[in-house]
């Protein structure tokens, strides 16, 4: 079986590191050549161009980079290698927490998978990499977030367990805002 393509765009996974990789199904064709299956991924393909994960996951994604020109009422550009921006969570909703990121890989053009990697960069709570990918399948459309981290800051090392279960919840929703949408 060939790697995942999150697997590929994310490297090797450093000693000291935590991965995982979860996977939601997003469409499935019961007869081949199914046109649902298809439409499902154009859409999730899409949305990943859009920062769907993350703008769902009711994250604000800004432009951190100078390669990025325009004022701050642009629209935000679709991932590409290279690009900075800052990815800010809200913790119970209240707390900001940013989290710059520059992309490292930026697959939009082929046929049966798309996606978008990422990278911690100093600011970032965690240091690691993240993988944003939907692939196509057999008629199977599937959705998989694959990463790698481990605490960069103080109050992430400190939050121990807590931050594990924040990244979970993070992933969880990065799913389902792609699950709610591709239909």
């Amino acid at each position: 079986m060939d790697p995942h393509p999150g697997d590929l765009a994310i490297g090797p996974v450093p000693d000291g590191h935590r991965y995982f990789r979860r996977s939601l199904p997003l469409a499935h064709a019961f007869t081949p050549g199914d046109p649902a299956a298809d439409r499902a991924f154009e859409r999730a393909r899409a949305m990943l161009r859009a920062w769907g994960p993350q703008i769902g996951a009711g994250m604000r994604v800004e432009v951190a980079s100078a390669s990025a020109s325009g004022s701050p009422d642009a629209l935000l550009p679709a991932p590409e290698a290279g690009l900075e921006v800052r990815v800010t969570a809200r913790l119970a909703g209240i707390v900001p927490v940013p989290a710059p990121v520059r992309i490292i890989a930026a697959d939009f053009d082929e046929a049966d998978w798309a996606g978008f990697a990422y990278e911690a960069l100093p600011g970032h709570p965690e240091t690691g990499r993240e993988a944003f990918y939907v692939t196509r399948t057999d008629g199977l459309v599937e959705f998989t977030v694959t990463a790698f981290s481990k605490p960069a800051t103080w109050y992430s090392r400190l939050g121990g367990p807590i931050t594990r279960i924040v990244q979970n919840r993070y992933t969880n929703k990065y799913l389902l805002a792609m699950a709610i949408q591709p239909r």
